[in-house]
């Protein structure tokens, strides 16, 4: 008894050592703020290893900046510690008592949370400026009232269309920037463009901003949309959509009154009023720098009922199906043509080609994917045709089962199935392809006239045998025995294993990940020597989307960079290429939404491309 407990013991203090191994604490800068004032939140892990950072909703606050991520090392008396750190900088916005719920972070399987933090935000009150000098204060003053006038005329802001949705249901997000139409505005620098953590996304593509004017609490805007996107949701839960941040250099009109005049108001210096004609004011321009920063949005993102059909193929929306083949009777080699197209509304991109039933005596290749979709303010509408080539191998009468597709309809809130007919392939024999088989193994001598009578006479006797000598004894006849015995064999193994794979729909999709990643880049090189970077990207990232989805059997539900990440890790030793594999993905994201972005050939990125799918495909197998 005393070896058992003594035994709990050690496991017991085991746990507690492992559980107080990792520290994950949050810290502020300040518990007590003023409405308008910025406060530093800081969540530290004393350990490297952290995945899968998920930050608490910050109730109150705006969210200036973050979250910006910082690892240190540290070496006291011999002994190493790291730490990685998230930091974000907050906006008070209300008067109040707020409670920042903990963070949350994964390390090695375990989840930790870290403390809540209470931030006390009082009302704003005026502070009595420190003495300095007469011409630092007067510029301090200058620039805070610049700071307001710019912000008051000048922001961004951000519209999503809907504010909950289901995963892999389109949401609509715009970015429109506002300007005050007397504000003068000398620079702009490159916007830091949202990462659209959790979504897939395709751009709008504005090529060129277009000003329209809307009026705001009586004031005339021009208005102009920065950045359009759809976004598909991967995965459930609270996503938040980015902001979008722009630094710019606005140039105010200064006028100065004499020192004499004490006071001051901040809208003295607001653009051009007659009032300030007077001579009894000077005038000079000065430049200012002023960052402008949407607020972030989050949609609450719904999961799809369960079970889910197993005819589902991720397609959310509203769709249609069509199948049917391009000719019904073809002969042995000759290639006939099945086409399935789904036609609506909806993640049409997101669709995976369908697994057809086929007889034994057909051969299918990988689908042709034709792609008609259009992007609009609406979502994606339009269709998308999986072309299957069917190439028979034998004479006969085939049947082709009907095709079945499920959806989640949006409208119903339910899987919808949709079955096509079945189908009957005619196959005949390929006489043209026998007899010329036929010729090639007949000789000319054996077919040649000499007049009218008389054969071709052989001028070599033929090999005698001699009478008693058994055929059955001689190794022609064993072999000719054995011989379809072992083909009969062979084949049988062949059929099984092919069997075996086309029930294994995670092992074909495995086997098939490399062969498609490769058409998309094949594709992709036609594109570098056009110029067309836009089409080049895109087919370059859908060859790392489908060759890591395919190759892992990841869900188009659960098809994000970090799940992505965290599952080649646990597949491949070797981070530097798992991380230059997220590198390509976030470059092609990047360069299609902002094009600007883009300082490099594109020679280089398909290369690149070649190699570190190459490097995977031999690690993954």
């Amino acid at each position: 008894m005393r070896f058992i407990l003594s035994g709990l013991a050690f496991i017991l203090i085991n746990i507690l050592i492992a559980s107080a191994e990792y520290k994950f604490t949050a810290t502020a800068s300040n518990t007590e703020v003023s409405v308008g004032d910025q406060i530093q939140i800081t969540f530290t892990l004393n350990s490297t290893n952290g995945k899968n950072f998920q930050p608490p909703s910050f109730k109150g606050f705006t969210v200036l900046a973050g979250p910006s991520r910082s690892m240190s090392t540290q070496i006291i008396n011999g002994q190493i510690s790291s730490s990685m750190s998230f930091i974000y900088i907050l906006l008070a916005d209300v008067e109040g008592t707020f409670n920042i719920e903990p963070a949350k972070i994964t390390v090695d399987g375990n989840v930790l949370s870290s403390n809540s933090l209470t931030i006390k935000v009082t009302k704003a009150m005026g502070q009595q400026p420190k003495q300095q000098s007469p011409a630092t204060s007067d510029e301090k003053t200058l620039s805070q009232q610049a700071d307001e006038i710019i912000r008051n005329n000048l922001f961004i802001r951000l519209f999503v269309d809907k504010s909950q949705a289901y995963v892999g249901e389109t949401i609509v997000a715009t970015y429109k920037l506002y300007v005050h139409p007397d504000l003068n505005i000398v620079n702009i620098n490159l916007p830091k463009m949202p990462s659209f953590n959790g979504f897939w996304t395709q751009d709008f593509g504005i090529k060129e901003l277009k000003f329209t004017t809307e009026v705001i609490n009586g004031i005339p805007f021009k208005v102009a949309d920065l950045k359009q996107v759809v976004l598909i949701p991967q995965q459930k839960g609270n996503l938040t959509i980015d902001p979008m941040e722009i630094e710019f250099i606005v140039r105010l009109l200064v006028r100065q009154q004499p020192q004499k005049r004490k006071y001051r108001d901040p809208f003295d210096m607001l653009f051009d009023d007659p009032f300030f004609s007077d001579p009894f004011f000077s005038t000079r321009y000065k430049d200012f720098p002023f960052t402008v920063r949407s607020k972030p949005s989050t949609v609450k993102v719904l999961p799809l009922p369960t079970p889910e059909p197993a005819e589902f193929r991720g397609g959310v929306g509203s769709m249609q199906m069509k199948a049917w083949l391009d000719k019904t009777s073809v002969k042995v080699g000759e290639v006939a043509t099945l086409k399935v197209q789904i036609t609506g509304k909806g993640n049409l991109k997101l669709l995976e080609p369908f697994q057809l039933n086929l007889p034994a005596d057909i051969d299918s290749y990988e689908p042709k994917v034709v792609d008609n979709t259009n992007v609009t303010t609406s979502g994606i509408s339009g269709n998308v045709t999986f072309e299957y080539y069917l190439v028979p191998k034998n004479p006969g009468q085939f049947k082709i089962e009907p095709i079945k597709f499920s959806y989640f309809n949006l409208d119903r809130k339910e899987y919808v199935t949709l079955t096509s007919e079945a189908f009957m392939l005619n196959v005949e024999k390929g006489t043209v392809a026998s007899q010329q088989s036929l010729i090639a193994n007949i000789k000319k001598e054996e077919v040649q006239y000499l007049g009218k009578d008389i054969r071709y006479i052989k001028t070599q006797s033929g090999k005698f045998i001699s009478r008693g000598d058994s055929f059955i004894a001689t190794p022609v006849f064993w072999l000719a025995s054995f011989l379809p015995i072992g083909f009969w064999i062979l084949a049988l193994i062949l059929v099984k294993r092919k069997e075996k794979i086309e029930g294994n729909i995670v092992l074909m999709k495995q086997m098939r990940a490399t062969k498609i990643a490769q058409k998309y880049l094949k594709n992709a090189k036609k594109l570098v020597a056009s110029g067309l970077k836009d089409k080049f990207y895109e087919e370059t990232a859908r060859a790392l989307w489908t060759f890591v989805a395919h190759k892992l059997n990841i869900k188009p539900t659960e098809l994000t960079k970090d799940n992505i990440r965290e599952k080649l890790l646990a597949k491949v030793e070797d981070e530097h290429l798992v991380n230059q594999f997220i590198e390509l993905i976030n470059k092609c994201e990047e360069v299609r939404y902002s094009p600007s972005l883009d300082n490099q050939p594109i020679e280089s990125t398909y290369i690149l491309s070649v190699d570190v799918l190459s490097k995977l495909s031999e690690k993954l197998l």
